[in-house]
């Protein structure tokens, strides 16, 4: 199975959170990373509101905690981790506009991203 690419944030974001998520988190990845971009709901869902058709959200709970994690496949099929985060408690739209803001900075100053082009 082929590991992910991830971007410094995502990194910093997983690096954050308790050894229990990061445990979750993982396996979640590994899910991801044997279904691809053919994973669907309720595990995955395309991204609404992006200018990017291919950003998707990895969706996901964990006791206290609704993750979710936003990738896209690039040109060549690779996985891309861009961030992550926690929406329980927050609301919906804002956290969303947030994350998907986050996302598509990454990309925009990451063009290797969207080029299939590892790190």
């Amino acid at each position: 199975m082929k590991e992910p690419n991830y971007t410094q944030e995502y990194e910093d974001w997983f690096d954050a959170q308790e050894e229990e998520n990061q445990i979750v988190i993982t396996a979640k990845v590994k899910v991801l990373m044997e279904f691809g971009s053919n994973l669907g709901r309720p595990h995955a869902d395309t991204i609404k509101g992006s200018k990017y058709k291919k950003l998707k959200e990895l969706r996901f709970t964990n006791k206290k905690y609704l993750f979710r994690i936003l990738y896209i496949f690039d040109e060549i099929r690779e996985c891309w981790l861009l961030i992550g985060g926690n929406k329980k408690g927050k609301n919906k739209d804002s956290f969303y506009q947030k994350l998907i803001k986050q996302a598509e900075d990454i990309i925009e100053k990451n063009p290797k991203i969207m080029e299939g082009k590892k790190k």
